[in-house]
């Protein structure tokens, strides 16, 4: 049953820690991670062959490993503390190349492409604001804590582990269930899983192989030391990254990908204002944001989350609106609302015409956005409040709605 298969892959965990631990411990990530033999390379055709041609592409795999470090010390740490195979730590590399703001036909984002339901299913924050598949943290705790799951219905099996992984347990399951009821063999080679399965497993072994090689013609392994290669900061108010960027002085593509969970380049508007750095730099960085008067001139429009006990009539008297404003704020055409809905409300603020951002998403026309929040088209402006030049806007640019103060 799946208690005892807990306890065999324990067992076996702990053997293949006891036999990595015989070695010193290397200083060096991806030197740890080829010197560990948790994991089991089967010989296999089609594993020699997707190391063939890993071998004859050894410079676009060098690039993804470089494109890993910022992340790939955590994931090791996490992995190694949980008693789950090092290895493990090289199949972002497989689903993303280690990209953490991709996502897939089938919506699947972050560098462990996670999919709406199994974010839902294992707890992941998302919002309009905030996507945990993308945070380097969030998502590794929930990646891992799924492939020991998985681990533990498939008996220890890192295989069927990992074509579940890929597919689903339910497919994995359904085709176990077909191979038993056919009388032949149940493990992973045997099974009849889709194309893209059948190759997922093999193309992560030889990978993993290929490390374990060592120096490649072309193949150049990045030299990262243990730990986590970024820093995580609170500030005391909203952000954006881009005004973090030319406040700290770093790039911010750097910050991007750091950061990637931010949806919108932003913080939540009533937090947490919590942003990565890069590991080393955390109090000079922190210093210099806080002597930034830049980064203290971001503002942004109040917005009021909906908790238990919400009504429309009661925010709008909360902040000083009437329901019809409110409505018309958030393109409502009735009162009804729910928990965790985010609301746009008007801002009490020391200017004569409040804003609020806006970022463009794909199918956006300056007409739409004037529509939806019931202003004129001039009254749109580009995201440091001044006139358009044009009317051609692009997904993710940011705009600045200007409120007339006198409604409501």
């Amino acid at each position: 049953d799946i208690g005892d298969g807990i306890e065999s892959m324990v067992a076996r965990t702990q053997q293949g820690q006891h036999l990595s631990t015989i070695k010193p411990a290397a200083d060096t990530v991806w030197k740890y991670v080829s010197q560990s033999r948790r994991l089991v390379i089967p010989d296999n055709a089609a594993i020699d062959d997707f190391r063939q041609q890993y071998e004859r592409e050894a410079l676009w795999i060098s690039k993804i490993l470089h494109r890993a470090t910022p992340f790939v010390g955590h994931i090791v740490e996490q992995l190694d503390k949980r008693f789950l195979p090092v290895e493990l730590a090289l199949l972002p590399a497989i689903e993303s190349g280690y990209q953490p703001d991709v996502h897939s036909a089938e919506n699947a984002a972050g560098i462990w492409q996670i999919v709406p339901e199994t974010a839902h299913e294992i707890g992941i924050q998302r919002s309009q604001w905030f996507d945990g598949r993308a945070d380097i943290v969030e998502s590794t705790v929930a990646a891992i804590d799924y492939l020991s799951y998985l681990n533990a219905e498939f008996h220890g099996d890192w295989l069927l582990t990992l074509a579940a992984y890929n597919a689903g347990p339910g497919r994995v399951r359904g085709a176990i269930k077909r191979n038993l009821r056919q009388g032949v063999a149940t493990d992973f080679w045997s099974l009849p899983l889709p194309r893209e399965t059948r190759e997922y497993v093999p193309k992560f072994l030889a990978l993993v192989a290929m490390l374990r090689t060592g120096p490649l013609p072309n193949f150049d392994i990045p030299l990262i030391e243990r730990g986590d290669g970024f820093k995580l900061i609170e500030l005391t108010h909203r952000v954006s990254l881009d005004k973090v960027a030319t406040a700290s002085g770093l790039r911010e593509s750097t910050l991007r990908r750091l950061n990637a969970a931010l949806v919108h380049g932003v913080t939540p508007p009533s937090g947490p204002h919590r942003i990565y750095i890069p590991a080393g730099q955390q109090q000079e960085i922190t210093q210099r944001l806080a002597e930034s008067k830049s980064l203290a001139m971001f503002t942004v429009p109040a917005r009021h989350t909906v908790v238990s006990g919400d009504t429309i009539s009661s925010i709008a008297q909360q902040y000083g609106l009437s329901q019809s404003r409110l409505l018309e704020l958030n393109a409502l055409d009735d009162t009804l609302i729910k928990i965790d809905d985010v609301l746009i409300v008007r801002i009490n603020s020391a200017v004569n015409q409040p804003q609020m951002e806006y970022v463009v998403t794909i199918g956006d026309t300056l007409s739409d956005i004037a529509q939806r929040f019931s202003v004129q088209v001039s009254q749109i402006r580009d995201r440091s409040g001044q006139p358009l030049t044009n009317h051609v806007i692009h997904p993710g640019e940011r705009l600045s709605i200007v409120f007339d103060s006198s409604a409501g």
